[in-house]
């Protein structure tokens, strides 16, 4: 019998698309606590995994005071998004693979 997949669902906006930012706020609780890190990279969360369907995995932390992800790699989000035609509504899937590990697809 297969296990029962740990994970959250989300919209996102056409805001985040256009600015590439992947949202977290409605799922926060499917995170460690400890990753969540200040506003400056002098202050980042202690890291987790984040694999982007398509295009990668990628040591991130998660912004507190905006509530994203803040994956430094320059176009990954944006390869993303471009990757899964993004648009405001379309939804993405979190899959926690370990306590420190997540996976996100595009669903619609």
């Amino acid at each position: 019998m297969a296990s029962a997949v740990e994970g959250r669902a989300i919209s996102i906006t056409q805001g985040n698309v256009d600015n590439n930012h992947i949202p977290i706020t409605y799922i926060k609780e499917l995170f460690p606590s400890d990753c969540f890190g200040g506003e400056s990279r002098t202050s980042i969360g202690k890291l987790i995994q984040v694999a982007l369907d398509g295009v990668g995995t990628f040591d991130t932390d998660i912004a507190t005071s905006k509530n994203i992800l803040r994956i430094r790699q320059s176009d990954a989000i944006k390869t993303f998004y471009k990757l899964n035609n993004a648009k405001h509504g379309t939804r993405l899937f979190f899959e926690k693979t370990s306590p420190r590990a997540f996976r996100v697809t595009a669903i619609d």
